[in-house]
Parts: structure tokens; C-alpha cells; sequence
């Protein structure tokens, strides 16, 4: 009787830890939002304005259980190909969105008339720009493709020593 007591006991206790570590922590999530726009000539001659939105997504999750923490990183970057007229547009629309409105939604909204465009009426996915460097011209290729990445980094707490501080009497000459 006391095996099958023991046996449950230790069943319990081991349902118990598993259960403790299977535990779903609080998460905390921050959230950055950038824009950047470069003004550049392309291989035709055409001023074109490159917009490119980076958007950054941090998860830290601790785990006081394991002393590990986990954090998450997500990275967004889009690029878009607009008239300087679409980028004032865009501009403004981005200094008039409510606070916490993320970029990505605002940059979502612009028009395809605000949109580069090649000779057949079609908004271009890709631009060849032209670079001066030292002097000698260069030919760069650019997508208005959207590129995600996710990193996950798992951290152990380092441990610490206990510092223990021991008490002097108080020397007073008043």
C-alpha cells in the first residue's frame, strides 16, 4: 500500500513541475514605427522619392520559473517608389494620424496615382537610381518589396552573489 501511495505522490509532484513550467508568462510588447524618404534620380531621369518604412516588433517574455527570458524581435521593412507629390501627401498624412496609428497603415492607404509608374501606365515594382560616387556615376537597383525577419534569443539570468553588509556604530563628535 505504501508503494502505490509513494508512486502517486511522486506522480503528483511530478504533474506538479510540469504543470509549473508548461505556465504562460506575461509578455511585453514594444513597438517601433520609422520612415525615412531619399530623394533619387532614376536611370530614365525621372526625381523619384524613396520612401522606406521600418517597422520593429520586441516580445520579452520572462519565465521567472527557469530564470529565462525570451525575446522575439520582428522587422518589417517596406519600400515604396512615389512622386514627390505622393510623399507630401504621404508626409502629411503621417503627421496627421492619431497617435499610436502604426505607419505601415498610413503608408497602406497611398494612392497608386501617387505610385511611380512606367511607360504602359503600370506602377513600377523596381527602379534603377543613379549614385554619383567619387565623381563617377553609379547604377543601383532597388524593389519595392516587403522583407520580414523574425529573431528569437533565449536568455538564462546570471547568477548573483548575496552581498551582506554588516552595521557600524554611529560616531557622532557633537
Amino acid at each position: 500500500m505504501n508503494k502505490i501511495f509513494s508512486g502517486l505522490l511522486c506522480l503528483f509532484a511530478l504533474t506538479a513541475i510540469s504543470e509549473v513550467k508548461a505556465q504562460t508568462f506575461r509578455t511585453f510588447t514594444t513597438t517601433s514605427d520609422e520612415i525615412t524618404y531619399t530623394n533619387r534620380v532614376i536611370s530614365d531621369g525621372r526625381s523619384i522619392v524613396e520612401v522606406v518604412i521600418n517597422t520593429v516588433v520586441v516580445d520579452l517574455t520572462p519565465n521567472p520559473t527557469t530564470a529565462e527570458s525570451t525575446v522575439s524581435t520582428d522587422t518589417k521593412k517596406e519600400t515604396l517608389f512615389l512622386t514627390s507629390a505622393g510623399a507630401a501627401a504621404l508626409q502629411t498624412a503621417v503627421s496627421n494620424a492619431s497617435s499610436g496609428t502604426p505607419i505601415s497603415t498610413t503608408a497602406a492607404a497611398v494612392d497608386d496615382s501617387d505610385k511611380i509608374k512606367d511607360t504602359s501606365g503600370a506602377v513600377q515594382n523596381s527602379v534603377t537610381f543613379v549614385e554619383i560616387v567619387n565623381g563617377v556615376p553609379t547604377f543601383t537597383s532597388a524593389s519595392n518589396a516587403t522583407t520580414n525577419n523574425n529573431d528569437v534569443i533565449t536568455t538564462e539570468r546570471a547568477d548573483f552573489t548575496t552581498i551582506v553588509e554588516t552595521t557600524k556604530a554611529i560616531v557622532s563628535q557633537n
